[in-house]
């Protein structure tokens, strides 16, 4: 077995970013919540992101995310990840272990096209469960952590932990030309219409060791 890559890992790559703000019925029927997660819900302003890590310490992968939104946790307002898939063992390992990050492993493909869109496509067991085309346009702004701070809290058995990732990057707006989604997967939000899509580029992103709350579940926090 590959070694585990501790913290902090140091990440570039380029990606897509769906905003949305879902109701309360589709994260609590279709979200991957875990009872931890249901139970402390406090609003879904949430996210699904498509994401393609050329470098990071455990090599390049690739990632598909859902976000339900902003969960209470140790007197702090989070988000927390509900769904996620990557393209190798390797980052499994490292998220489940490092960060609570509930990976799972897929099989992606990425498809440029002459016209400037890209194709992906995400499949397990041979079967193809995320399918999107996209479109980026417009000019390029920058993002950052610094403006838009990023908290993520998962829970590994009783414990809770706490990782507040930096990143900054360029970024577009994008256009949807395709969506489909294996509800019986993952969050199907091809009905759902986003606040906005963006294609981020060029990123550099920092996860560093998180913060454990030992026992924080053990206890019966709220």
């Amino acid at each position: 077995m590959q070694m585990l890559a501790p913290p902090p890992w140091q990440l570039t790559g380029d990606g897509f970013i769906w905003l949305f703000r879902f109701s309360r019925a589709f994260v609590a029927r279709c979200g991957f919540m875990a009872d931890w997660q249901r139970a402390r819900l406090t609003n879904t302003l949430g996210a699904m992101m498509l994401v393609d890590y050329r470098q990071t310490d455990v090599g390049p992968y690739r990632e598909l995310l859902f976000i339900p939104g902003q969960f209470a946790l140790s007197r702090r307002r989070v988000f927390s990840i509900s769904k996620i898939y990557v393209s190798t063992a390797a980052s499994v390992r490292g998220g489940v272990e490092n960060w609570g990050i509930p990976k799972e492993l897929a099989a992606f493909t990425r498809e440029r096209r002459s016209d400037g869109s890209e194709a992906f496509g995400v499949a397990c067991d041979g079967q193809l469960f995320f399918s999107a085309t996209l479109a980026p346009f417009g000019p390029r702004f920058p993002i950052s952590t610094s403006w838009m701070p990023l908290t993520v809290a998962q829970a590994t058995r009783d414990d809770l932990l706490i990782t507040r990732p930096t990143a900054r990057g360029s970024a577009r707006l994008c256009r949807v030309r395709s969506l489909r989604v294996d509800g019986a997967r993952f969050p199907d939000v091809s009905r759902v219409r986003p606040l906005a899509v963006i294609a981020v580029s060029d990123f550099q992103m920092t996860f560093p060791e998180p913060e454990v709350v030992a026992g924080y579940f053990a206890s019966g926090n709220d």
